[in-house]
């Protein structure tokens, strides 16, 4: 469960942001949009999370870079805990004079095992300034602290903790368990929440792979949210082909060939071990006779027949597993642009999915992106709602609509924020 993500430099956000799930004490759709956790791993008097939540926000105002900045913290965590370690440099405000030589900060406070986490760190250049975790189950204690070269480990004394020598450029909760250490449960709560966090951007959308597993549990439940869609696909099948070993050279060279030769025979790629496959799904539809009586079943490859199937259909195809996954499991999701290609209703189903008892039982998280502002209107809460905006210096900021005064149940926020109620909008209706 993720409670905060806290961020300071970095893409488009110079000042420090906030992206809270915790739930104000505003009582409106509070039975089905929220969930509660142990008292005592909060401190605010509230004990209660959202369930989803929305960016809204204007081309290029920041609100992709708010994923996209959770990610690189991620991939920060999972590189630096590969064999070869390699921090990615930050990447800072760039419209901000000498914002390059000041440090980026990243923080999450989640829980894990039933335990309240905050874990940070800042970066520069590459290099670890600062490190920290700290844990919750009545009071905030330390885990661990780094200060430059300086670490601290609660329960291991300063001659043993001298011995432990890690790099610059690499996290200590990346390397941590290697020591054996007292803290090692903590740590791997941590480690945990950040492999299951899942995130999807119109770009890297690989869940075919998924309806394979649990005996296709989520290709089945997929294909009744296809039919509520009404879609018209019938039945869904995962094909994988080996098309390379990646040891040999000769399959190497003739899958090159084949990709600059006859590129619409590639469909998604995916490397398991030392083996490439192409994966795509086979579509079923049914056949009718002029009489509107079923004569038969016709195939449809996703990839292999591209263009057949329209845009929004294959990206229902491509997310719906991680949907379902991110449901079942109880994970968080961040999903870029939940909205593109995909029409309200089905959209608007899918925030459904987590605001709910039925569909949501171990309190799933979606955070997302979307340009429809239809969705403010429809079973949002207003500290479900966020905006990005950017100002005339080129920086962006993140604000929720619940820190708004005056704004009322009975508002239509669609229409208040298209007059520049709640953040400022380009003006293209007035040129010259």
């Amino acid at each position: 469960m993720l409670v905060n993500f806290r961020f300071k430099n970095c893409r488009s956000f110079l000042d420090e942001n906030t992206l809270s799930m915790e739930a104000t004490s505003d009582n409106e759709l509070r039975e089905i949009n929220t969930f509660s956790v142990d008292e005592k791993l909060m401190t605010k008097g509230e004990n209660e999370l959202l369930k989803s939540s929305v960016i809204f926000g204007s081309n290029a105002s920041g609100k992709s870079n708010v994923l996209k900045i959770l990610t690189y913290m991620r991939n920060v965590i999972s590189s630096s805990a590969s064999v070869w370690p390699i921090v990615q440099a930050n990447e800072p405000f760039a419209f901000r004079q000498n914002a390059d030589s000041e440090e980026s900060l990243f923080e999450v406070e989640i829980i894990q095992n039933n335990t309240f986490y905050r874990y940070g760190f800042t970066i520069l250049h590459g290099t670890i300034n600062r490190e920290w975790l700290d844990r919750r189950t009545e009071r905030l204690t330390s885990v661990f602290k780094r200060e430059g070269k300086t670490l601290e480990i609660t329960g291991l004394n300063k001659q043993a903790t001298n011995l432990i020598n890690i790099s610059p450029t690499t996290l200590f909760i990346s390397v941590a368990n290697n020591f054996h250490l007292d803290i090692a449960p903590y740590i791997t709560d941590v480690m945990t929440w950040f492999r299951n966090l899942m995130i999807v951007f119109s770009n890297n959308a690989n869940s075919l792979d998924i309806y394979t597993v649990n005996n296709g549990k989520y290709r089945k439940e997929a294909l009744r949210i296809l039919k509520l869609a009404d879609i018209g696909i019938k039945d869904i099948k995962i094909v994988k082909d080996k098309v390379a070993n990646m040891n040999d050279i000769n399959d190497i060279l003739r899958f090159n060939t084949q990709m600059q030769t006859n590129p619409a025979s590639v469909g998604e790629l995916k490397q398991e071990a030392t083996d490439l496959y192409n994966i795509d799904a086979d579509t079923t539809f049914d056949v009718y006779d002029e009489k509107g009586k079923i004569k038969g079943q016709k195939s449809i490859m996703l990839f292999k027949n591209r263009g057949f199937h329209s845009e929004g259909t294959e990206r229902m195809l491509l997310y719906l597993g991680w949907i379902l996954a991110a449901l079942d499991n109880g994970y968080v999701l961040l999903i870029d642009e939940i909205d593109s290609r995909l029409h309200f209703l089905v959209t608007d189903y899918i925030i459904k999915l987590f605001n709910s008892i039925d569909s949501n039982p171990k309190n799933a998280q979606l955070i997302c992106t979307a340009h429809n502002i239809m969705l403010m209107d429809e079973g949002l809460r207003r500290d479900q709602i966020y905006f990005t905006s950017k100002n005339a210096y080129g920086i962006s900021m993140l604000s929720s609509l619940s820190d708004y005064k005056n704004v009322r149940k009975s508002d239509l926020f669609s229409k208040k924020y298209l007059a520049g109620f709640y953040t400022k909008l380009p003006d293209i209706r007035n040129e010259g």
